[in-house]
């Protein structure tokens, strides 16, 4: 206890003993001392009984004041450095200076070359950033303009908005042009094109006709026997044109018919017997014009009822038609019942399973079609694949008149057959192509039908109408070899035969016939 107490009292006296920051009392004076002075030191170590030579702190404070020396001394050349490159650094912005006066003559003479310097040096950056934004909006619109071209020339799918074809309520169509509008023409073909002759030699016709078998001898079938009977109203597709035939488009559902329907009715001028003359008809055939030019015979060739009424007005050999368009191949031949007047049979095919699925999102909006039902609302297209209302061969079974039961090998023999004989095939993936072999093969370009549309502007309106297609509707794509792409193509197995032989006629066949 007695050892605590003073070193207690030692205690108390060296902190009265501590001059307060560096001063030092006297009786006389009183004298400044520098905190880093020995005798400072000394003094505080002896007031509270330590000696100078037990102390390491001295050390260590020494330590610490050299090193912030150094930092100071650090700090000093960093300094100086800086200074420095300020210096040069101004030196260079001097030079430049010098050259953006050279370059800055321009500027108004009045005015002095450190306020030109001054007025570029803030115009220059600008103008950059400017035209950096510039150059990105110009790239950006660029790139996103070219994908939509390149999807939509890329896609066989439908583009335009959802709504009824043209064609049905005859207003006029804002995508043809009239005779004011165009610019160039000349029809689809060059003046000086050559055509098949209308004068054949004999012997060359039924070299012709023989090779492509136009004698369908008989098969001692009689289902097959009595089905080339009855489509004897059409001629051999091989055969030399007379003028008497009346071409016949076999429309096949979403195979750009309704456009090819526009393009000769408005662009070409074309008289057409088909569905739009349903709302005109009478015991007496006429001439019906529609407001935007557009001409069609008072019948309707879209149902077997409508072809019988056409048949019993004597359509076929009245020569009003310049063309008539169907879906019912086989019935519309009864149209054609003697030997001088007959049919010429064209068509447009389309990838059976593909073909399939643009049908059915077309059913699902298209009320005005008299097929449309609410059932397709409600439904999937996986749901449509494996439903009664799904379509099961339609070519095969159009061909054959085998409406009905189950279809077999034998069915896609004749179709073939029936097809390669009685018509002039086009394809959809090339259908200005297709388009240009039917104007060769029926001579339309040489012929003035007196349409909305000169002759000389027609290569417009033509042009027009494949850019910007009718009845046509957006829908997604199937993945081909997938769970719905199977499952339509098991009930479509046949079609897909028969479009595959399309494409051999198109390719390897027809041309040589054409040409």
């Amino acid at each position: 206890m007695a050892r605590k107490q003073k070193k207690s009292d030692q205690a108390g006296r060296a902190k009265a003993s501590i001059p307060s920051r560096g001063v030092r009392k006297s009786t006389n004076s009183v004298e400044l001392v520098a905190p880093s002075d020995k005798r400072f030191r000394s003094k505080v170590l002896a007031s509270v009984g330590l000696d100078d030579d037990d102390d390491d702190s001295y050390d260590k404070c020494e330590d610490i004041e050299e090193a912030g020396s150094h930092r100071l001394d650090h700090k000093n050349k960093s300094e100086n450095k800086r200074r420095r490159g300020e210096d040069k650094a101004y030196e260079n912005v001097e030079l430049l200076e010098e050259e953006d006066e050279e370059d800055c003559e321009y500027d108004a003479l009045d005015q002095s070359n450190s306020t030109s310097t001054t007025r570029c040096s803030t115009l220059k950056p600008i103008c950059n950033n400017l035209f950096w934004i510039l150059l990105t909006v110009a790239a950006v619109i660029y790139i996103f303009y070219d994908d939509e071209m390149l999807e939509e020339s890329e896609t066989d799918e439908d583009v335009i908005q959802k709504q009824q074809p043209y064609s049905y309520n005859g207003y006029v169509d804002a995508r043809i042009p009239t005779d004011d509008e165009a610019q160039f023409g000349g029809g689809l073909n060059d003046a000086g094109a050559a055509l098949p002759s209308q004068e054949d030699d004999d012997e060359v016709a039924k070299e012709m006709i023989n090779e492509l078998g136009h004698h369908h001898d008989p098969t001692g079938i009689v289902e097959v026997d009595i089905l080339w009977e009855q489509l004897d109203g059409y001629a051999e597709i091989s055969e030399p044109l007379d003028d008497h035939d009346l071409p016949v488009f076999w429309h096949i559902p979403k195979c750009g018919g309704t456009t090819l329907q526009d393009m000769m009715s408005h662009c070409f001028g074309m008289i057409e017997a088909n569905e739009v003359g349903k709302t005109h008809v009478k015991d007496e055939l006429e001439i019906i014009a529609l407001d935007n030019g557009n001409r069609y015979v008072n019948v309707d060739l879209s149902n077997p009822n409508g072809i019988e009424h056409a048949k019993d007005l004597g359509f076929g050999a009245s020569g009003l038609a310049n063309v008539a368009i169907t879906s019912w191949f086989h019935d519309t031949a009864s149209l054609f019942d003697d030997d001088v007047h007959r049919g010429r049979c064209f068509a447009i095919v389309r990838h059976p399973i593909r073909r399939a699925v643009s049908m059915f999102y077309y059913l699902k909006d298209a009320t005005w079609e008299h097929t449309y039902s609410d059932v397709y609302k409600e439904m999937d297209l996986e749901e449509y694949a494996t439903s009664q209302y799904s379509e099961d061969n339609w070519m095969t079974r159009f061909l054959t008149n085998q409406m009905s039961g189950n279809v077999y090998d034998r069915h896609l023999d004749l179709a073939k057959e029936v097809l390669e004989s009685k018509c002039l095939v086009g394809l959809m993936e090339d259908f200005s192509v297709s388009i240009n072999r039917f104007d060769h093969y029926f001579g339309w370009s040489q012929r003035d039908f007196g349409g909305p549309v000169s002759m000389a502007n027609r290569g417009t309106c033509v042009a027009r109408v494949i850019q910007h297609p009718d009845n046509a509707h957006p829908h997604p794509k199937v993945e081909e070899d997938g769970e719905v792409w199977n499952l339509l193509l098991k009930k479509n197995k046949y079609d897909l035969a028969l479009y595959e032989h399309a494409r051999h006629l198109f390719y390897n066949v027809q041309s040589d016939i054409v040409s």
